[in-house]
C-alpha cells in the first residue's frame, strides 16, 4: 500500500491538514493542566498555495510563475502578481497568528519566494 501525504508539521506544534483545509496549533502550556488550541481555516487556493510552497521548500527560490501555474491555472482560474502577492500575504497573517514569523515565507525580489524548510515536515498516511 502506498503511503498519501496528510499533511504537513511545522515547529514540531502546527500541524496542516490538507483534507480539511485547516492549520491545528496545539501546545501545551507551564502547567499539567493547560492545553492551548487554535484553529485556521484556509480556502481552496490558500490551501493550494501552502502545499505548494511547503511541498517545494527544499527549493532554494520557489519561482513565482511556477506559483501561478501550479496553484491557478491548474484549475483553470486565472493568475497574475497582484493575486500572488495578496494570497502570500493572507497565509502570511494567518501563519502569523499560529506564532510563526513573517519570513517563513520570505520574498526572494522579482523571481519567487522561500520557505524556511528547517521548520516542516511532511505527514503521510497509508
Amino acid at each position: 500500500m502506498e503511503n498519501r501525504l496528510y499533511g504537513f508539521l511545522i515547529d514540531d506544534d502546527i500541524q496542516f491538514d490538507i483534507a480539511n483545509r485547516r492549520l491545528l496549533y496545539y501546545s501545551d502550556g507551564a502547567s499539567e493542566r493547560t492545553l492551548f488550541f487554535k484553529v485556521i481555516s484556509l480556502n481552496e487556493i490558500q490551501t493550494r498555495l501552502l502545499i505548494y510552497l511547503l511541498a517545494n521548500s527544499r527549493d532554494a527560490v520557489i519561482y513565482k510563475n511556477d506559483i501561478m501555474r501550479n496553484v491557478w491555472e491548474e484549475i483553470n482560474l486565472s493568475s497574475s502578481s497582484q493575486r500572488l502577492w495578496h494570497a502570500i500575504n493572507e497565509l502570511r497573517r494567518k501563519l502569523a497568528s499560529l506564532g510563526l514569523p513573517e519570513d517563513f515565507i520570505a520574498n526572494v525580489h522579482g523571481i519567487g519566494y522561500c520557505v524556511d524548510n528547517h521548520r516542516v515536515s511532511s505527514l503521510f498516511i497509508k
